[in-house]
């Protein structure tokens, strides 16, 4: 079936391209009228795409579906490569489906090669009283990192070395080749000397480094070829505390999965401790969580993990990405300043106190 073009205002939405997008995922499902709640564009968000909330209307002997939606969508122009929306749309369609894990319940998604256009229709999670942290207003608990560990942990080992994975790399990328590599190899150094000439606070995070963009970007570089070797797996690819959320049960879910990509599990995992937890709390407590996590994997049927203090330093490698994409890159207009420097203090911190950037200098 050929893919609906989704279009890129909200009020161009109609009752007849939604029942489109939907059916597909959920045969016989069709929307007679909706309502728009709420519709946020670029730069008004946490997010590179515009969100509406719409609440649907569905016709007589539609399967039950939820009422009160997200729709994930380009306003205007897209805020970011077509491949991150492919991306997320393929994860939705093709690899949760096979997960038992916390999730946000997926109604449908479109994307359009020519024009970028996308549309993802998701649960309205906050129906389900979901809180989403983030690492300047939230405390969040050794337990709850655990948690989400053990998530991670389920995602990963399902697609452990999976041969799957090579069949879906016509639109999953890997942190070394493919369409998201190449847009970041592209862009990091041009988009970060551009926030670090607006921005004192930054300019300090390198100085202190004692490196420039271009330096960052090939010690991201050398650390991913370095972590090729590593087996392989599916990522979330952006597991920032600030794209988590809790259930009242306790239970814990992951959003935005556009930066999914095959890697090794360094990458999601160093990522959701240093964002997560206060400074303080990190250096108590991650090599605990990094055990953990290993042990929970082995309890999946992954074989062949490495020792701890081996684990230990492919995870201080990894913290070089964290705090150069994650955050050096990220434009302070998408967070608001207060959350961008409290994960880019988290973050420095974790590679001063690993000594990250030295690792990744002795393997570039």
């Amino acid at each position: 079936m050929q893919p609906v073009r989704f279009p890129n205002r909200v009020e161009d939405i109609t009752s007849d391209i939604l029942t489109n997008v939907i059916s597909q995922t959920h045969p016989g499902a069709a929307v007679d009228g909706f309502d728009i709640i709420s519709a946020r564009g670029l730069g008004k968000m946490v997010s590179t795409a515009g969100r509406a909330t719409l609440d649907l209307r569905y016709r007589h002997g539609s399967p039950p579906l939820p009422r009160r939606v997200i729709v994930k969508m380009t306003i205007d122009k897209p805020g970011a490569p077509g491949v991150l929306f492919e991306t997320e749309i393929g994860i939705y369609k093709r690899m949760l489906p096979e997960l038992g894990i916390e999730k946000a319940f997926f109604l449908g998604g479109t994307y359009d090669d020519e024009t970028e256009q996308f549309g993802l229709i998701l649960e309205d999670l906050s129906e389900r009283g979901a809180t989403f942290p983030n690492a300047f207003e939230t405390t969040v608990t050794v337990q709850q990192v655990s948690a989400t560990l053990d998530l991670l942990a389920t995602v990963h080992a399902h697609y452990w070395n999976s041969h799957r994975l090579e069949s879906e790399r016509s639109w999953l990328s890997s942190l070394v080749d493919g369409s998201q590599f190449d847009f970041f190899d592209k862009n990091t150094v041009p988009v970060i000397d551009d926030l670090v000439s607006k921005s004192v606070y930054r300019q300090s995070l390198i100085t202190r480094l004692g490196r420039n963009p271009k330096r960052l970007w090939e010690n991201v570089k050398a650390v991913h070829r370095y972590h090729s070797r590593l087996p392989q797996t599916l990522l979330h690819g952006d597991t920032g505390v600030h794209n988590s959320y809790q259930l009242p049960n306790g239970n814990i879910g992951m959003i935005d999965w556009q930066l999914s990509v095959r890697g090794p599990w360094p990458h999601d995992v160093h990522y959701i401790i240093c964002t997560a937890l206060a400074i303080e709390d990190r250096r108590k407590n991650e090599r605990m969580l990094v055990q953990r996590y290993l042990h929970r994997l082995a309890e999946l049927g992954v074989s062949g993990l490495p020792a701890l203090d081996e684990a230990m330093e492919q995870y201080a490698r990894a913290i070089v990405w964290g705090f150069t994409i994650g955050w050096l890159m990220a434009p302070t207009e998408n967070y608001g300043s207060e959350i961008l420097q409290a994960n880019l203090d988290r973050l420095i911190a974790a590679a001063e106190d690993w000594n990250s950037f030295s690792l990744a200098d002795a393997i570039g």
